[in-house]
């Protein structure tokens, strides 16, 4: 088997975009071979048939999130990609040496893939009793349910990826030095948009929920019913939009937290809602 002529040409724009600026010979990341090695890894996996498009993209993220750290002029420190810094053996995907502290930056892929509309269509009528009275989320077009559906499964995944996240930060800070923890989000812009994120970050930080965050609560019922506790030691998330068909990110946001209108205690809002 080989790559298709489209995925040649992502490979190849995927090399121009990275490879010179990960190699080892620039030293600008440490352990830059291993990413770049991992990523060739899976692009032979993919044309052979033995790896997931998903897990390509994956791999192309945390090139492009590589590529914003490396770039960044206030990290004049060393940059290490996934160091053996933690006891259990787990990995960070990025720490960055500021001298006075380190930064610890995790990235991951949210990308949804909800199929069938009609089954799509009966959950959100089932979920809509748990939307917040004054929020009214419409499902319309040919694909809305579907829509619906990849907005709820992204807002699990920004949950269960900070519950991991949490506990990887709480001990490298416990056995190493302490720093911030940032938590990147990669997706196509699709099946997610930012301001989504938005509503999650407000309510990690906050500790309560926006009054027009639609899944505000059936996530309240979720960490209940798990008898979950976030630790809310993540300091800041980012966003990275990257198109699938893209070797670059189109948009970059950090740090993501929603525009208040006099704030979260008066239940302010915000214009460009649903």
């Amino acid at each position: 088997m080989a790559l298709s002529a489209d995925d040649e040409i992502f490979v190849a724009e995927v090399r121009d975009a990275y490879e010179a600026l990960l190699s080892p010979a620039n030293g600008r990341v440490r352990r830059s071979d291993a990413l770049w090695n991992q990523f060739e890894a899976v692009v032979a996996d993919y044309a052979n048939g033995n790896a997931h498009e998903r897990t390509l993209l994956e791999k192309v993220n945390e090139l492009a999130v590589a590529s914003e750290i490396a770039m960044d002029p206030t990290l004049r420190g060393t940059i290490e990609y996934e160091p053996d810094i933690l006891p259990s053996g787990r990995r960070i995907d990025f720490v960055a040496d500021r001298g006075k502290d380190l930064v610890y930056v995790e990235v991951k892929t949210v990308r949804p893939e909800a199929g069938d509309e009609e089954e799509n269509r009966r959950l959100y009528a089932a979920r809509t009793v748990f939307h917040p009275e004054n929020v009214h989320y419409i499902v319309g077009g040919d694909i809305g349910g579907t829509i619906y559906a990849n907005s709820f499964r992204a807002r699990a995944h920004f949950l269960d990826y900070s519950l991991e996240f949490e506990s990887r930060l709480a001990e490298a800070r416990e056995n190493g030095r302490g720093g911030p923890g940032i938590l990147v989000f990669c997706g196509t812009g699709f099946q997610w948009r930012v301001d989504e994120l938005e509503d999650f970050a407000d309510f990690y930080h906050a500790g309560s929920h926006r009054q027009d965050d639609a899944f505000g609560p059936m996530e309240a019922h979720n960490l209940a019913k798990r008898r979950v506790t976030l630790t809310r030691i993540i300091d800041h998330f980012a966003f990275l939009k990257r198109p699938a068909n893209l070797a670059r990110r189109t948009e970059f946001h950090f740090p993501v937290k929603g525009p208040w209108f006099l704030g979260p205690q008066m239940g302010g809002t915000r214009q460009g809602r649903r």
